[in-house]
């Protein structure tokens, strides 16, 4: 269980569930993380309601059904800003904010080399309401593909590139990210850091909610480079920088974001 302060100064509940381990099997029932692995979060970085089942060892199989609340990305999705007055004054099913999911994920990794596939299923009535998303007849569905692949050339090193496309979608329907990093943090360890550079293509009926923090700061439907890098000055003290220069897929303006978090660990 996870709690997290609103704007408002109010504690609120980001997430509980019953987590069931028997071996390579495991069983989650709840409110839990919905994160897609096999692209390392370019399509999904969230949390979700129902149920998730994994088993496996080297090669994990997980498969996932429940409910997401839209509401984080819906913003992105439905074309309007969650936080204006226009998206307020919408009516209940330009909103649409609960989503049925369903989802599979293949990761197998035991050693260097990661490669992981997945496929996720999402039905709302608020795709229906992305100007473009089809060309012609309407769709509540998307359905999204991804791959990844990695390699950990030695303890330092590491590789990762993955692609995602919305088969439903005809508009903005691909992401793709490549992303070469250094080291990395330990909580646990003042004085370990960490450094990336990375190139992020983020077509916005896609990459419905992705992990990057320059990506949630800004709009989606970007390209450009990424680099960044992150620090433990003290013990359980977080400190990251992270700098975005590209194009806005849709314009072709201009998208700079300059991000930075300090997080304190108890």
């Amino acid at each position: 269980m996870a709690k997290d302060a609103g704007d408002d100064g109010n504690v609120k509940l980001t997430y509980v569930y019953a987590d069931g381990q028997y071996g390579n099997f495991d069983v989650k029932l709840g409110k839990m993380p919905l994160y897609s692995t096999a692209d390392d979060g370019l399509v999904v970085d969230d949390y979700f309601s129902g149920a998730q089942v994994g088993f496996g060892k080297d090669l994990k199989v997980t498969l996932e059904a429940g409910r997401w609340n839209l509401e984080n990305a819906n913003g992105h999705i439905s074309g309007y800003d969650a936080d204006s007055d226009e998206y307020k004054n919408l009516d209940k099913d330009h909103k649409d904010h609960a989503a049925s999911y369903q989802g599979a994920e293949l990761n197998y990794g035991p050693n260097k080399l990661r490669l992981g596939a997945s496929y996720r299923h999402f039905n709302s009535n608020a795709f229906k309401n992305v100007e473009g998303y089809r060309n012609g007849s309407a769709s509540d569905d998307a359905n999204i593909w991804s791959v990844g692949a990695g390699y950990k050339f030695d303890h330092n090193w590491d590789l990762f590139g993955s692609f995602a496309q919305n088969t439903e979608a005809d508009n903005y329907d691909t992401a793709h990210s490549i992303q070469l990093s250094y080291k990395g943090t330990d909580i646990a360890n003042k004085g370990t850091w960490g450094a990336y550079a990375a190139y992020r293509y983020l077509g916005q009926n896609v990459a419905l909610m992705p992990t990057y923090d320059t990506a949630h700061t800004a709009h989606l439907n970007e390209k450009g480079w990424e680099v960044g890098a992150s620090y433990v000055p003290f013990t359980n003290v977080y400190t990251a920088i992270e700098y975005f220069d590209g194009k806005d897929l849709a314009t072709d303006r201009d998208a700079k974001t300059l991000f930075g978090r300090v997080s304190f660990f108890f």
